[in-house]
């Protein structure tokens, strides 16, 4: 299973983003920019909404200084946020 940022959908993040005892990988999703144990306190859920909105209507900006992959499509990559849930 591809590891899914549940913030923007993301779907090459290196590592979980959380693991079967709810800890917290610290990746950094190189898409929207969210840091997983960090970002997310205290409440995980709402943190992950409010980010999402934010980054998209900041226009969905690549986050990381690695160049940003030519094949990606945000609104298909939208749609994994739904199989993170």
């Amino acid at each position: 299973m591809k590891n899914i940022c549940p913030v923007c959908g993301y779907d090459k993040l290196v590592f979980k983003p959380y693991n079967e005892n709810g800890y917290a990988s610290f990746e950094i999703c190189p898409c929207c920019g969210f840091e997983f144990g960090y970002d997310d306190y205290p409440e995980k859920e709402k943190a992950f909404i409010e980010w999402r909105k934010k980054w998209i209507s900041g226009g969905c900006t690549w986050f990381s200084r690695n160049p940003k992959p030519h094949d990606l499509n945000i609104q298909e990559q939208l749609k994994n946020v739904q199989k993170t849930s």
